[in-house]
């Protein structure tokens, strides 16, 4: 199951069979003239992700960069995400697009053909894997609290792996991508085929599917429910005064709830495209061909979207967080010493 939507423009699949008769093509023709006549609706809104994601998962790395208080192996795996969002927004949305609405179809070359198929779904696979490593972080952490945490080596070991193991599920995929230049017809296509191993397909598509996000949504879940469990009887050590032991809980309560609401984001917003993409492996004829298109496009910009949540969030629910982007746009005034005014004014 395919992370990001290939746009084949032949039979709105990555199977790579053609269709042949003129009923099929008349749908696809009427599909593509559908999502042309909604390109001002499309474009500004694929924009917006564009612009939202890149600037706010921006300055959430900044923030996490700039202040030593924030720094901890739960925002590390915090500014992989954001790291991940911001490579998604780059390198997903813009050629996609492109690709959707412009008639030569892939006009970027074969090398850049590889490479934006490599990073589409990678960045996906690290986005679910950050999500992953944050949730055994935190439920390590709550079960274990007297224990010590793991280093920031350790952190950085982990976001490697991540970054590995996700490059090492996309190969196969890339494996099977193809640049095709129709030069008679002045047209070009950057496509995953399949042709004659449609059953290694749909064994990887469904293992891709199991792997990257069943089972991790499944783990985070699990684990979610543990640490809820935990913090309803959460006795804190060192006998602290009353209101201290509430604030701990407080504290913790809002980042558990910070980290409950991203990964719920990141789950709804890809739901539709891993279901479209089932239905449509399943069997292609069970989705109108004449909407095809539309609806890929529109699955596709809403799972896009994941990545502009997790700024807004933050701002939201982490004080640190919050505080610091108050001070980096609040308008500070110069107060000028009185000896300097007095001197300016006598020269």
């Amino acid at each position: 199951m395919e992370a990001t939507s290939h746009w084949n423009f032949f039979n709105g699949s990555s199977s790579g069979v053609a269709l042949r008769n003129s009923s099929n093509f008349s749908s696809q023709f009427t599909s593509v003239q559908l999502i042309q006549s909604f390109k001002p609706l499309i474009i500004p809104c694929y924009t917006l992700v564009v612009l939202v994601g890149i600037f706010g998962n921006y300055l959430l790395l900044y923030v996490i960069c700039k202040t030593k208080k924030m720094h901890n192996v739960t925002n590390f795996f915090i500014g992989n995400l954001a790291f991940s969002d911001m490579l998604m927004c780059t390198t997903c949305i813009p050629f996609t697009l492109a690709y959707a609405f412009n008639p030569q179809g892939w006009i970027f070359g074969k090398f850049l053909c590889y490479f934006v198929f490599l990073m589409q779904p990678m960045t996906v696979y690290v986005s679910v894997f950050t999500l992953t490593a944050i949730a055994v972080d935190r439920y390590y952490t709550t079960l274990h609290l007297l224990k010590k945490r793991i280093s920031f080596t350790t952190c950085v070991y982990i976001i490697g792996g991540i970054w590995l193991l996700s490059c090492a599920l996309v190969a196969p995929a890339v494996a099977h991508t193809y640049h095709v230049e129709f030069q008679k017809e002045g047209f070009t296509i950057c496509e995953e085929f399949w042709i004659g191993e449609e059953r290694e397909h749909l064994a990887y598509a469904y293992s891709t599917l199991i792997i990257t996000y069943i089972l991790p949504l499944s783990a985070v879940s699990l684990s979610y429910i543990c640490i809820t469990i935990k913090l309803k009887n959460r006795v804190v050590p060192g006998h602290p005064t009353q209101s201290q032991a509430e604030f701990d809980r407080l504290r913790r309560r809002k980042i558990f709830r910070l980290l409950v609401l991203v990964v719920a984001a990141f789950a709804v917003c890809w739901l539709p495209i891993h279901v479209f993409n089932i239905i449509r492996d399943i069997n292609i004829n069970l989705i109108n061909k004449e909407y095809f298109l539309l609806l890929q496009l529109l699955c596709h910009w809403f799972a896009m979207s994941s990545s502009c949540y997790n700024p807004f969030l933050y701002a939201w629910l982490h004080d640190r967080f919050r505080s610091e982007l108050k001070e980096m746009f609040t308008f500070k005034k110069r107060i000028i010493p009185a000896n300097n005014c007095v001197a300016s004014v006598l020269s």
